[in-house]
C-alpha cells in the first residue's frame, strides 16, 4: 500500500470518528441541560441570581466546547494539507 494514500484515509477516518463522538457528547450535554433547566424551573427555593449564574456557566461551557471543536477541525485541515 502506498503511504501517500493511506495517511489521508487515516486522517479522514479519525476526523469522522471524532465528529461522531463529539456530536454524541453534544447531544448528551444538551439533554442534561434540558433536564437541569426543568429542575431549576421547578425549584422555587432557588433565587433568580443563582439561576443566572448557572445559565452563564452553561453559556461559557458551550462557547468553550465550540472553540475546542473549531481548533480540532483546523488541526485536521492542516493535517490534510500536509499529507496531500
Amino acid at each position: 500500500m502506498d503511504q501517500k494514500n493511506v495517511i489521508p484515509q487515516m486522517i479522514k477516518f479519525n476526523q469522522t470518528l471524532f465528529n461522531t463522538a463529539f456530536e454524541t457528547a453534544v447531544q448528551f450535554q444538551d439533554q442534561v441541560e434540558k433536564i437541569g433547566n426543568t429542575m431549576m424551573e421547578k425549584a422555587d427555593w432557588m433565587p433568580g441570581e443563582s439561576r443566572n449564574i448557572c445559565d452563564s456557566c452553561v453559556d461559557a461551557y458551550k462557547t468553550s466546547r465550540n472553540n475546542f471543536k473549531s481548533y480540532v477541525d483546523e488541526g485536521y485541515r492542516q493535517s490534510e494539507k500536509l499529507f496531500k
